[in-house]
């Protein structure tokens, strides 16, 4: 009942929880709820917080008014004594702000909660509009949002405040000064407050107000509301809960997470903790995970963070020790020639819970595979384990990590799922319970300004007639391993001698010799001092060549792969301050940021959607006076030939345009998808984006991560 709680005669969020000493307890014991709103955004927010589950379960019934936003011409036509918005114009003010907030990744769930439960008959909805003569009672009426809850034995409570999302516990940065609380049992003033609350109130609902017009929502807007209510708005109830604990929970003084993020880590929750982050490179999946480590490491617990490379190594340690500073975490480093941890007695320990200061293991994922690590590591309900870059997880390599047994678990990676290997991406999805809705893709990066736009500029590069026929060779020899290998019963993927073919076959396109030329003409061509190019080969022949031909244009480069004499990291600073063509290998493809660079040349062809993926999130990193980046890529095409191309599409050409196509669906410059459309007409290829199709093209090429490409 509501006259069990003891309520405050005000509240203010400086001194008090609103939310959790006011509004959900009123939710919790009320049957009705009515409400005036000041605007429809606003009344979005007024229904999606943790106690509207128990609220509709015992029969909870909401009434509310709010008034839609207008257009300065429509406000003009109200405010010059014109006779009113028809129906029409009501409904479209109402259809603008509905796509607005559906169009918001903050608004758009806590919108779709609001228009799930009124195609459900929980809540009425209507619409006021206050005309010129509206007096100053009704004026501050819509302003303060006042709302009358009643429970079942008629006890009724009254609030009149500014109440925003924040109130509601959905967002930690919003604003609330107070509330006034009236109760309807205590007699006297109070009591005539709640009743004249209630009284004007179902004099607005029945339109009796001469200076405010109530009316029904229009059905053009009831559309709307009816096409974007789901029927599982109890679980988007959940996700907003969530996400406003994951707010709630961001110290004062941390970096401000994106939406994305926020949406991502609640999902982790509601998920039990575990899940695959598919979020585009550069968009903040490690700043996301080191949120997940503080939480983990605040309630007693341990965290070990895999990572595939020492220069990776390198940067989780900068990053957990710089965003768990506050909490001053202690970091064992495991493998680049840190051997600490092979000590008796040490990782035991540290990945157990307590201790006087939180710890954290960070550890390369080929040191962690190893028995030594493994038999060390405590079992533990207070563990968690973070994969960055985790579709590795799933190589015979490093499969043996699958096996810690973590409570709590999480993956990042822009593309979890392993080209070629179903099998690994099953256990590599098993192992953290799927991926995590929604994925957050480039283009939704860019569209929130988190990355940097595109221009996309594919250049034609044709095998020579040496090139071609041993392409076609090999592709005969795999046709025919293949067909052996499926008579004789064989597993297709675990077939060693067509794992060989098909990494010769790729590399035939990877190294074509018409690349280099091609890198000379563009950098000859593009090239402006002070640019910042990025330019990825196949190999270490190719990088050489590809810099010897660059010099005989007189054009200086630096050069960075796994096997280079000089200081790496004095070579990214070189780039960084002064500019310069960077001629690299595949050690790129993951980790490295440069932010700064705005041109890229990519040579090493790959069918893989993890590698051109990444090389592509490597230069639309945001940065200082970079409004646009510029990606150049070596489009692999057959040898010149009259015969026209075979029925289908030519294969070789199949995996090249998915990812070019890609490519040109994402990029500013609209105009490169009808010369990538074009191509794919010339050479019979079809000009759909399609996954499946991308899939069959790449045929029996492999995810050939664990090879060498030096």
């Amino acid at each position: 009942m509501l006259r069990d709680n003891a309520f405050a005669p005000s509240y203010d969020k400086a001194l008090q929880n609103v939310a959790d000493e006011f509004y959900l307890p009123c939710m919790r014991e009320a049957q009705r709820y009515d409400r005036v709103s000041g605007y429809f955004s606003s009344a979005v927010f007024a229904i999606a917080w943790p106690a509207l589950k128990e609220f509709v379960t015992t029969g909870g019934k909401m009434r509310l008014i709010c008034s839609p936003i207008f257009s300065g011409a429509d406000l003009g036509a109200l405010r010059q004594g014109h006779a009113g918005l028809s129906d029409d114009d009501l409904g479209d003010a109402l259809v603008k702000e509905l796509q607005v907030l559906l169009a918001s990744q903050r608004s758009r769930k806590p919108a779709q909660v609001l228009a799930g439960l009124i195609a459900a008959g929980i809540v009425d909805l209507r619409l006021a509009v206050l005309s010129d003569s509206t007096g100053p009672g009704d004026r501050r009426l819509f302003h303060d949002k006042v709302g009358v809850f009643t429970d079942g034995s008629g006890d009724a409570v009254g609030f009149r405040g500014s109440m925003n999302e924040t109130y509601l516990g959905l967002a930690a940065d919003g604003n609330l000064e107070s509330i006034d609380v009236f109760t309807s049992w205590d007699g006297g003033r109070d009591e005539l407050r709640v009743l004249e609350a209630q009284e004007r109130f179902e004099r607005l609902w029945r339109d009796e107000v001469a200076s405010v017009r109530v009316r029904p929502v229009p059905e053009v807007a009831a559309k709307v509301l009816r096409e974007a209510g789901p029927k599982d708005w109890e679980v988007l109830v959940d996700e907003v809960v969530a996400e406003a604990a994951v707010r709630a929970a961001t110290p004062p003084a941390a970096r401000p997470m994106h939406d994305h993020q926020i949406a991502a880590l609640g999902a982790w929750e509601l998920h039990h903790r575990r899940g695959l982050l598919e979020h585009a490179t550069g968009s903040g999946k490690t700043y996301t995970a080191t949120r997940a480590v503080r939480t983990v490491l605040t309630e007693g617990g341990t965290a070990i963070v895999l990572v595939p490379s020492a220069l990776l190594l390198r940067q989780w340690n900068a990053e957990l020790s710089q965003h768990l500073e506050d909490l001053n975490p202690q970091i064992l480093l495991v493998g680049d020639g840190h051997d600490a941890w092979r000590r008796d007695e040490l990782l035991g320990p540290w990945t157990s819970p307590g201790g006087s200061r939180p710890r954290i293991v960070v550890a390369m994922m080929q040191s962690a595979a190893t028995d030594a690590f493994l038999s060390r590591v405590s079992r533990s309900d207070q563990l968690l384990v973070v994969a960055d870059e985790a579709h590795r997880l799933g190589s015979p390599t490093a499969q043996s990590l699958l096996a810690l047994d973590a409570p709590y678990r999480l993956g990042l990676s822009a593309t979890p799922r392993r080209a070629g290997d179903a099998d690994g991406t099953a256990r590599l999805l098993n192992y953290f319970g799927g991926v995590l809705p929604p994925p957050y893709t480039l283009s939704d990066a860019i569209r929130d300004r988190i990355l940097t736009p595109y221009n996309f500029l594919p250049h034609d590069v044709a095998l020579d007639p040496a090139e071609q026929a041993t392409y076609e060779d090999l592709t005969r020899k795999i046709r025919r391993e293949a067909g052996r290998a499926a008579a004789a019963l064989e597993d297709l993927g675990n077939s060693d001698r067509l794992r060989k073919l098909a990494i010769a076959r790729a590399r035939v396109l990877k190294r074509a010799s018409g690349k280099v030329p091609l890198a000379v003409r563009v950098l000859s061509e593009h090239w402006q001092p002070g640019q910042r190019w990025l330019i990825y080969c196949d190999g270490l022949r190719q990088l050489r060549q590809v810099r010897a031909g660059l010099a005989q244009a007189g054009l200086e480069t630096l050069e960075y792969h796994s096997a280079m004499a000089g200081d790496r990291s004095a070579t990214l600073t070189e780039l960084e301050l002064n500019g310069g063509i960077l001629v690299s290998v595949r050690c790129l493809d993951e980790g490295v940021d440069l932010p700064a660079v705005g041109h890229a040349l990519i040579l090493a062809s790959s069918r893989n959607p993890r590698e051109f993926i990444q090389r592509r999130g490597r230069i639309l990193r945001r940065h200082h006076g970079k409004n646009l980046a510029y990606l150049h890529d070596a489009v692999v095409v057959p040898a010149d030939t009259s015969e026209p191309p075979p029925p289908g599409g030519d294969r070789l050409l199949m995996g090249e345009l998915q990812r070019v196509l890609e490519f040109a669906h994402g990029a500013a410059n609209p105009q490169v998808l009808t010369q990538v459309e074009a191509l794919c007409i010339r050479f019979g290829i079809p000009v759909a984006l399609d996954e499946d199709l991308s899939a069959a093209a790449a045929g029996l090429e492999i995810d050939d991560e664990d090879e060498s490409d030096d």
